[in-house]
């Protein structure tokens, strides 16, 4: 029995998008006088659904810096996340509203059972960017009625691959091994640290440290307890980059943002900066709700090239609030440890005030160094750390009319 269905499903007959599928699957077992209980050993295909949550980032500030942040947007309805994490689009379109390319990720799993070969599979985004957003889980993959670990990390797109192994089973935890990720990037790269099964209002009682989900093989309902909640946890250290025109020029000049690159500073110490890193994570897990992060190892891809700009932002214009108080953010992550000086790449258009083009493409580079900015050593840069700084575009000449700069204004950092 179990050759004829290999056979059928090597021809294409069994899949969900075959011609014979699910009706024809039933037929086949009515025929053959196979059980229902055949059926659930086997697995079916299941399509998972998936509520994230992240860890809010410690936001690190300047020792002159007294300012008081503002808090992220807030998407109404019944379920909360946990005490410590906000969903995923929450945490983001607050702080980052300009930033769309921090959306639309996808997410790396491996689902798991004690010391079997783990199936690898990926949560594709499902959502409006203007709402609170889930996560889809399609694939070839074949589940059985049954607990499985999940382990993983977002955004699968920044990774070039990855790997787990178990601890003594999977239900022990793991070590996840991702390779291929970028020294620098726009993206929040993040590991499961929880996972658990519900329903769309209900998360099952999800807490760090676990990983069981219970998957239902008998049904396609995500109501039935195919939804799953997963928290996350930061492995990188981010930037957050405030801009603002100083009230004086804007008098004069509207700016417009187009483009901002960062790369770590490739003249510090005698080994040049890769552009890649392979991070290996070792987890514990637990039911006690503290982290099941034992240890982060990060080592360079000697593979890759040399640290090269990267994309922060690239797209439409992003208009510079001049208003007291009002700023523009916009986030770059990197690997953390002994980077510590960086280059952000401003790109801008200047327009006078009845809306005419004056300068376009104009550039500005800054040396963010986090050593002097923060009174910090490169031991003390720590993941899920955020480092606010805050840049004014602001002409230096003195006589508004006479000096060139008007129209090619620098940025400073404040």
């Amino acid at each position: 029995m179990k050759e004829v269905l290999r056979d059928r499903r090597a021809m294409g007959l069994m899949g969900p998008m075959g011609p014979i599928g699910l009706i024809g699957l039933i037929g086949l077992m009515g025929l053959c006088g196979c059980s229902e209980g055949y059926e659930q050993e086997r697995g079916q295909h299941v399509v998972l659904e998936a509520q994230l949550c992240t860890s809010a980032y410690d936001e690190v500030l300047s020792a002159d810096d007294a300012r008081t942040m503002s808090p992220n947007s807030s998407v109404t309805r019944a379920w909360q996340p946990p005490t410590g994490y906000a969903s995923y689009y929450e945490a983001y379109v607050g702080k980052f509203a300009e930033q769309a390319n921090l959306f639309h990720k996808s997410i790396g799993v491996y689902l798991t059972q004690d010391t079997q070969t783990p199936q690898e599979g990926t949560f594709f985004y499902n959502g409006n960017v203007t709402t609170d957003s889930k996560w889809r889980f399609e694939s070839d993959l074949e589940l059985k009625t049954d607990t499985y670990y999940l382990y993983g990390y977002i955004p699968k797109e920044v990774a070039e691959s990855s790997s787990i192994v178990a601890n003594s089973s999977f239900e022990n935890g793991a070590v996840l091994s991702i390779y291929g990720l970028k020294t620098v990037t726009h993206s929040d790269v993040s590991v499961v640290v929880g996972a658990k099964n519900g329903t769309a209002d209900s998360d099952g009682g999800v807490t760090t440290g676990t990983f069981a989900v219970d998957a239902n093989a008998t049904s396609k309902d995500i109501s039935s307890g195919n939804h799953i909640y997963l928290l996350f946890d930061h492995l990188y250290s981010a930037l957050r980059f405030r801009f603002r025109v100083a009230e004086t020029y804007a008098a004069l000049r509207t700016i417009k943002l187009t483009k901002l690159e960062l790369t770590a500073n490739e003249s510090l110490g005698s080994t040049r900066i890769k552009a890649k890193y392979n991070a290996t994570i070792r987890l514990a897990a637990n039911t006690t709700g503290a982290s099941p992060i034992q240890s982060i190892v990060f080592t360079p891809d000697n593979s890759s090239a040399d640290q090269a700009y990267e994309p922060i932002y690239s797209g439409s214009e992003v208009e510079l609030p001049s208003a007291e108080g009002k700023y523009t953010s916009f986030m770059g992550c990197f690997v953390p440890g002994q980077n510590t000086s960086f280059y952000l790449r401003s790109t801008y258009n200047v327009y006078d005030l009845k809306g005419n083009l004056v300068r376009e493409g104009c550039e500005a580079v800054n040396t963010i160094d986090l050593r002097s900015l923060f009174k910090i050593t490169a031991t003390q840069l720590q993941r899920g750390h955020m480092y606010s700084v805050t840049l004014t575009v602001n002409p230096t000449y003195l006589y508004v009319l006479s000096e060139p700069d008007l129209d090619n204004p620098t940025v400073k950092i404040n």
